[in-house]
């Protein structure tokens, strides 16, 4: 990233929050609507009061207009002028204090009106990018949605059921799949359509509150909706495949004319070791996504975890826990790079600046679309303390030139939201990056017994290999060979998190800036820069 870049991203506060790619804004939004849910709830009760003694006071004053109030001497009348004076003698007072406590909520009121300006509220479109991040994970990780109906979220990741606390009404099943529909997500649209058929009721569209500001649907809607769906779905796959960065169907059609071609009964490929087509490395990271080992045995069992300090005094007493997770192309663990502590301060001071991620094009400029969805802030080692002190680390660790500009880009935290994902890339495409050093700042929870993560791992579909976020852990690997000659096999993918949270903060390592500290060997100029950690 080049100085103008940099002023243009770093520390640049959110006036809108990117609720719908951030888990941190949508913990934010909670506090937040409780606070406004706790001014409405104080304001209706004195509107309430008011309204009621309001009436009182009117009710009265109608029976002195009915016995000629307003009529001329009515007030010379001895029993005329007890009443009217009784009216307003009693009355007003409570009048006057119900109008006061209304008044003493105009700073409640002002708040609530400028709620949406000041703070951020969730729009139509963060709505939508939720809505389709649930038809994402659906895609991912095949939710069972008749369980999701009766509040148990059931997934191909763990068939156990977890608990769920609120469940989709037909309302919310129509919206997901139409939203999914409209991101391309074809094989979870007609799921989530044919899942709110099957709800449909007759009277199911207003069980819930949350339903009283949506739209209704009539079933003949949802229908038409549900077989436009369908026919969609197998249009898009007999004519661009079943994946690619931005769409998804199922391996064969619905129609079973079409489903009869040979082209949808051909035998699954494993391709690794080298880069095949973008189709293939798009299955093979959605299946890795879902926990399952790509890799022979005789390729697993000659991995290894050791002790290293990669000869740095810094880790001479505290050597730290590495675990190679592939031998060629060269990718490793660290474990306890950054304390808990450390990770809590890099997330509290990024979490401001998050905005939503973009992917980069190239021709070097950015676009927001649906191959990446997440937020992400660009931090400077003088932003906090602890990043100094992480870039040092890093140098003592990889032994290269981490110095920004010189040797490597700014700091980048990342947090994903609702199915927040990074479809297959390189991270040299544009940028001569020879080197990623990730480090996670949250664990994703465990949810089976086989110690599978409940998604978001970070997985390389040539490699057969796949991380799962632990919090404090660095995932370290080379994108270029020494000749400068980016390593395709290097592709990879962040995968969606199906349960908590996942945050990571990347160190992107120049080409340019690592001449002295890994030099190209005499005679060799294709030789692997990645080297193993003593």
């Amino acid at each position: 990233m080049t100085e103008k870049e940099l002023n243009q991203h770093v520390r640049k506060v959110q006036l809108t929050p990117p609720v719908g790619t951030s888990t941190y804004h949508l913990a934010r939004l909670v506090a937040d609507e409780s606070r406004a849910t706790s001014m409405l709830k104080n304001l209706v009760n004195v509107m309430f009061t008011t309204l009621d003694v309001t009436n009182r006071y009117l009710s009265s004053w109608e029976e002195l207009e009915a016995a000629g109030v307003e009529a001329e001497g009515f007030a010379s009348h001895p029993l005329h002028a007890y009443a009217l004076t009784k009216h307003v003698s009693l009355g007003w007072p409570h009048v006057e204090g119900s109008l006061r406590a209304l008044s003493h909520l105009s700073k409640n009121v002002e708040w609530l009106l400028s709620r949406r300006e000041k703070r951020g509220v969730p729009t139509g479109e963060d709505l939508a990018t939720v809505a389709g991040g649930l038809a994402r994970l659906h895609d991912y990780y095949s939710l069972n949605l008749t369980a999701l109906a009766h509040a148990q979220l059931v997934s191909a990741i763990d068939a156990r059921a977890v608990p769920v606390k609120t469940s989709p009404t037909v309302l919310d099943l129509h919206r997901i799949g139409s939203e999914a529909v409209s991101h391309n997500v074809l094989n979870s649209g007609v799921d989530f359509l044919r899942a709110a058929l099957d709800r449909w009721d007759g009277n199911a569209s207003s069980v819930r509150n949350s339903d009283t500001f949506d739209a209704h649907r009539e079933l003949r809607q949802i229908d038409l909706s549900f077989r436009r769906a369908v026919k969609i779905h197998d249009q898009v796959l007999e004519k661009k495949g079943p994946r690619s960065d931005l769409h998804s169907t199922y391996a064969r059609p619905f129609n079973k004319t079409l489903a009869r071609k040979k082209k949808y009964h051909m035998k699954e490929e494993l391709v690794l070791g080298v880069k095949g087509s973008h189709r293939q490395g798009l299955k093979q990271y959605r299946r890795l996504c879902r926990g399952e080992e790509l890799r022979p045995v005789d390729i697993t069992s000659r991995l290894y975890c050791r002790y290293v300090t990669n000869g740095s005094p810094l880790y001479r007493i505290g050597p730290l826990r590495m675990e190679v997770q592939s031998l060629d192309p060269y990718v490793v663990t660290l474990e306890e790079v950054v304390t808990p502590s450390e990770a809590a301060d890099l997330v509290l001071a990024s979490a401001g600046y998050l905005a939503r991620s973009s992917t980069v094009r190239a021709n070097g400029n950015s676009t927001e679309d649906f191959k990446r969805t997440s937020s992400t802030a660009w931090m400077l080692d003088k932003d906090i303390p602890i990043l100094p002190v992480l870039t040092k680390r890093i140098e003592q660790l990889v032994g290269v030139n981490a110095q920004l500009f010189d040797g490597a880009e700014i700091y980048q935290i990342l947090n994903y939201g609702v199915g927040g994902h990074y479809t297959v890339h390189h991270d040299s495409f544009v940028y001569p990056r020879v080197a990623t050093f990730l480090i996670y700042l949250s664990t994703v929870p465990q949810v089976t017994h086989a110690q599978l993560s409940a998604g978001g791992r970070t997985v390389f579909p040539w490699i057969g290999a796949g991380v799962r976020p632990k919090r404090g852990s660095a995932l370290l690997w080379f994108n270029m060979d020494r000749s400068g000659k980016p390593d395709s096999r290097l592709q990879h993918g962040a995968c969606p998190v199906l349960l908590g949270d996942k945050w990571v903060i990347n160190k992107w390592l120049y080409y340019t800036g690592q001449q002295k500290t890994l030099p190209c060997i005499p005679g060799n100029p294709e030789a692997t820069v990645s080297q193993p950690l003593y």
